[in-house]
């Protein structure tokens, strides 16, 4: 191996041979998170596949594989799920158990918290209308992300209208007149739906 430099100038490759522990609570709850979401899923997908073909087996069935794995997975989750439930009600001391417990989203909380807010979002698109709804969540996310002043307001109020520019006029995508449009006069409500 040749050197570039003087002997000690060159990286070195430290390995972390550590590995975290995971907390037992942590793990029971993100097992129990998962025990929820394919109990729901099992509950979903008879209505989410197609019936199955005339004259086939079982396990030509589309919501059969779909019910097996999905079961496993249940039924895998249930045991870790059981043990967290069961210690969270012996536990003595439940704001450290739930402290522990949270170990198991380390630093996703911000994450899921502007993913709701997206959620929210989407709902609001029905209600408010595109232009609105669009504007309101750009003010929103940016005041909770601490970007506020007349700055940012303007900003998120130039993107709205981009944002707007491109579907209607880029995309041509229009989506239908909103609830909120239909309490204003007609003329007002057509004019304003037509661009938000």
């Amino acid at each position: 191996m040749t050197r570039s430099g003087p002997p000690g100038s060159e990286l070195e490759i430290v390995e972390d041979d550590h590995e975290e522990t995971v907390p037992p609570e942590a793990e029971g709850l993100a097992s129990t998170i998962f025990l929820i979401v394919a109990i729901a899923l099992l509950l979903l997908a008879p209505m989410a596949t197609q019936s199955q073909p005339e004259g086939r087996g079982w396990y030509l069935a589309p919501v059969a594989w779909p019910l097996v794995s999905l079961g496993m997975a249940a039924i895998a989750g249930l045991v870790l799920a059981w043990g967290f439930l069961r210690d969270l009600g012996r536990s003595q001391d439940r704001t450290a158990f739930l402290s522990q417990a949270g170990w198991a989203f380390g630093g996703s909380a911000q994450a899921i918290e502007y993913a709701l807010y997206f959620c929210v979002y989407l709902a609001a698109v029905s209600w408010l209308g595109f232009g609105i709804a669009t504007l309101i969540f750009l003010v929103f996310v940016t005041w909770r992300a601490g970007l506020r002043g007349r700055k940012w307001v303007l900003t998120a109020c130039c993107v709205t209208a981009g944002i707007v520019l491109v579907f209607r006029v880029g995309i041509g995508l229009w989506f239908p007149l909103a609830p909120v449009f239909e309490l204003l006069p007609d003329w007002l409500g057509n004019t304003l739906g037509t661009f938000l």
